[in-house]
């Protein structure tokens, strides 16, 4: 290169880094990756079938960041090959063609696995407007059908034509089409988040609804479906029910409680299907409707059924295997009774972090995304310690002794003292100590806790209601006795998910929207005060009129509550319940936002400002002059250390923000 093209090269290069904001290069520089504190394997659907070589195989995808296929040889657990699924998460639908194809439905997109050649092939986006696809199935054809989310269309895939086929919402106002069946030229579709059982006609592209019995009307989702023979099992949540309908007849012809998903299996020796009830095998005749336990417990996740040949000792003839949660799974032989477990070799996936926070022993705690985790990060040793088998935490908050946990789903809320030993076993949440589940929100409605604060021996949950339902709620929890109560509809229709505490009042912040699949009632997020001696709403208001939420709360030091949308902030005077002033931070538009929980985090500091994160950015906010910093731009989550330090994620990792 000649000294005057250099000299040019190196002037551009000099401008364009002084032409950067001299607050972000200098934020970047403090900026600092600590790791991927969660791997998990997270398998939620797999199937069994003919390999590479023409071996019996496991087929399971395990979550992360892509998603993973694994190929499991049966016999042994040992992995064939493994194949990345770019643009997918998470794989919720899976099912084998005639010619032994494996097709899986993995975030909004459909994938083939080719046994022939051990190899993967995207085939695209289902749908346009949906963004999740859920359980598919094939038909004798080897066409792909299948539900998807949010608009609650089903869909079909030809393999012919390499075309998608877009069948249209079944139910008008439902966001999910959970699960699908597919039998002669009919489709069965289970709808949520209010349960409906829809047949659509191939043919004739219409739909009817099979009326479910009438005590299962209220119920929230048909979440899985399979038909063995003419025999359709309809698998109803909460009530977690597994109906039996007749297709012959087109009758329900048995209720049997207790039922776990995902499946039933494929009949086996003597017209037998078998299911998970009450974490023990049991088997169905499908001739007699006869049901019976089989004595195999601790089947508490199967993530699939199907029929291998082990021929060993115990193991002759077919013998059922199913998929664990964890990625290991069971083989049982229906001809001895006799049962093992098998160790896949699956390689745990890194997976998106749902939460930060600060715990009582000053390390910086995080949850995982969808398959859960718990982990815990040492700003002196800089160390990350990752445990498994903990859930999604959607929000956490310490008090001086204990580390507090909000669970998805159910409202579970757990304890977990760090001076402590990890101990938690999902097969037997009951016995765990540690984290110890105190409470579940169910039977009040409740999903999701989002909102925390602590004060005065108090621990404070705001909670997102359950799907299809408005109306969140505060609950009052009393850390010495365990004693708490629950205050529903503080804000009529809205979720509760921001949280403050200052001189004995609670305040808090809303959002208009409700579980997923409800319909807002309301228009704008509100600011509330909330006296837990009295029990009383004290004050209720609109701080940012045209915001739908009241995302996130923080008090400064001369007593002002300050609050956020995800674009703008306010300035509050508890004293005259004024909102003093108001600034746009950030641009935020809410045409198409289906629902907002989360996303906007506000602390002040003791330097004098307020830090926190939205649309985003991690900023720095002075509260004399109004003015902003932006200290990253790419960053989700907040939390601070005892040193002031700013904690966030990105994808699946944790960042350091040293002050």
């Amino acid at each position: 290169m000649k000294k005057s093209g250099l000299f040019f090269v190196v002037l551009v290069f000099v401008l364009s880094v002084i032409s950067l904001n001299p607050v972000e290069m200098a934020a970047a520089s403090k900026v600092e990756k600590i790791g991927t504190p969660h791997y998990s394997i997270g398998i939620l659907n797999s199937e069994v079938g003919i390999g590479p070589n023409g071996e019996e195989a496991i087929f399971a995808i395990s979550n992360g960041n892509p998603a993973i296929l694994n190929v499991i040889r049966a016999k042994s657990g040992e992995k064939i090959s493994s194949h990345a699924l770019p643009g997918a998460s998470q794989a919720w639908g899976t099912t084998i063609d005639p010619s032994g194809n494996v097709y899986i439905a993995g975030g909004a997109n459909l994938y083939r696995y080719n046994p022939d050649n051990d190899s993967v092939e995207a085939l695209g986006r289902a749908i346009a407007s949906e963004t999740t696809l859920w359980h598919i199935k094939s038909d004798e054809n080897g066409r792909i059908y299948g539900g998807a989310y949010p608009n609650g269309k089903v869909f079909m895939y030809d393999p012919e034509t390499d075309q998608f086929t877009d069948y249209g919402t079944m139910v008008d106002g439902e966001q999910y089409a959970r699960s699908i069946a597919v039998y002669k030229n009919k489709l069965y579709v289970g709808i949520g988040t209010h349960a409906h059982l829809i047949e659509f006609d191939l043919d004739t592209l219409t739909k009817r609804e099979i009326p479910l019995p009438e005590k299962f009307q209220d119920q929230k989702y048909i979440y899985d479906l399979d038909i063995v023979k003419h025999v359709l099992f309809a698998r109803v949540t909460d009530a977690s029910t597994l109906l039996v309908y007749d297709l012959k007849t087109s009758k329900w012809v048995n209720e049997i409680p207790g039922v776990k998903g995902v499946k039933v299996s494929p009949s086996g020796p003597g017209n037998q299907v078998y299911f998970n009830k009450e974490n023990e095998l049991h088997s169905y005749d499908l001739k007699t409707g006869v049901l019976k336990s089989t004595g195999f417990k601790d089947t508490w996740s199967n993530k699939g059924f199907g029929w291998v040949h082990l021929d060993e000792k115990g193991f002759y003839g077919p013998s059922l295997v199913s998929v664990l949660f964890n990625g290991k799974y069971w083989a049982y032989n229906p001809q001895s009774g006799k049962y093992k477990f098998i160790e896949a070799q699956m390689e745990g996936q890194p997976i998106g972090i749902q939460s930060i926070g600060l715990g009582p022993d000053g390390n910086i705690y995080t949850s995982g995304y969808l398959t859960g985790g718990f982990a815990s990060y040492s700003p002196t040793e800089n160390k990350v310690t990752s445990f498994t088998g903990f859930g999604q935490a959607e929000n956490m908050i310490s008090t001086d002794k204990y580390l507090y946990l909000g669970v998805y789903a159910g409202g579970d809320i757990y304890q977990y003292d760090p001076t402590k030993p990890y101990d938690h076993d999902p097969s037997n949440v009951a016995e765990a100590t540690n984290p110890k589940r105190l409470m579940s929100l169910r039977p009040y409605g409740q999903d999701r806790p989002f909102g925390f604060a602590e004060g005065d021996g108090k621990v404070f949950i705001g909670t997102v209601p359950d799907y299809g339902k408005l109306g969140g709620a505060l609950t009052i929890l009393e850390e010495d006795t365990g004693k708490y109560e629950v205050f529903r509809q503080v804000v009529q229709d809205q979720s509760v998910i921001s949280l403050q505490y200052q001189d004995g009042l609670v305040y808090g912040g809303t959002s208009v929207s409700g579980g997923l699949g409800s319909i807002p009632s309301m228009q704008e997020g509100k600011l509330f005060i909330f006296d837990p001696q009295t029990k009383e709403k004290l004050y209720e208001g609109t701080p940012l009129p045209g915001e739908k939420a009241i995302a996130a709360l923080s008090f400064d030091d001369e007593g002002y509550l300050w609050g956020m949308s995800p674009g703008k902030i306010f300035k509050f005077d508890p004293q005259t319940k004024q909102v003093l002033q108001t600034k746009e931070l950030f641009s935020y538009n809410w045409e198409g936002v289906g629902h907002y929980w989360r996303g906007a985090f506000l602390s002040y500091d003791n330097d004098g400002h307020f830090y926190g994160v939205s649309t985003g950015k991690l900023f720095k906010f002075n509260p004399e002059t109004w003015e902003l910093d932006i200290l990253d731009s790419n960053a989700a989550l907040f939390s601070k250390d005892l040193e002031g330090n700013l904690y966030f994620g990105r994808g699946t990792d944790l960042y350091k923000y040293s002050k």
